[in-house]
């Protein structure tokens, strides 16, 4: 068992190796690149929805194009185009950046909810509506809220 994980981990190094030389001299991934990524891949969603074969079409396309651009050698083309690209999204990036912040960290907070949820029950303050954790397993429970000091009884 343990001589297989170090063949696959070997196998893995090798792949990465060869990989790492197969993209030198290659734009590889910019903002551009990841924007038409994002926007192919919203597009396949919208198509499950849809079914719509102009917009499937327009999908495969776009990631058609962002492949093109991290295989392409021409950097200097490709730099260009990224450069004319965060031009034209100067004003909307901060925006972006906090709408992608906001995402992650909901995501952040419903994994972390997640994983605790086997343990702990999760209970709003009727008062101050703040969020409270309380133990699993204990019965009936007297819970006192931190910031306002309600007490509630609750099952835990």
């Amino acid at each position: 068992m343990g001589s297989l994980y170090f063949i696959i981990r070997w196998l893995v190094f090798m792949f990465r190796d060869k990989m790492m030389r197969f993209m030198v001299g290659r734009n590889g991934v910019d903002q551009l690149g990841r924007a038409t990524t994002w926007l192919a891949l919203l597009l396949m969603l919208t198509t499950m929805l849809t079914h719509s074969a102009m917009v499937y079409l327009l999908a495969l396309l776009l990631i058609i194009y962002s492949y093109f651009r991290m295989m392409s050698r021409n950097i200097s083309k490709r730099y260009l185009e990224n450069q004319k690209y965060l031009q034209i999204t100067d004003r909307i990036r901060p925006f972006l950046n906090k709408v992608e912040f906001k995402m992650q960290s909901t995501i952040r907070k419903v994994a972390n909810w997640f994983s605790q949820r086997k343990y702990y029950r999760f209970y709003k303050c009727p008062n101050c509506h703040q969020k409270l954790r309380v133990p699993k397993g204990h019965g009936k429970i007297e819970i006192t809220c931190k910031r306002c000091s309600t007490r509630f009884i609750k099952k835990s």
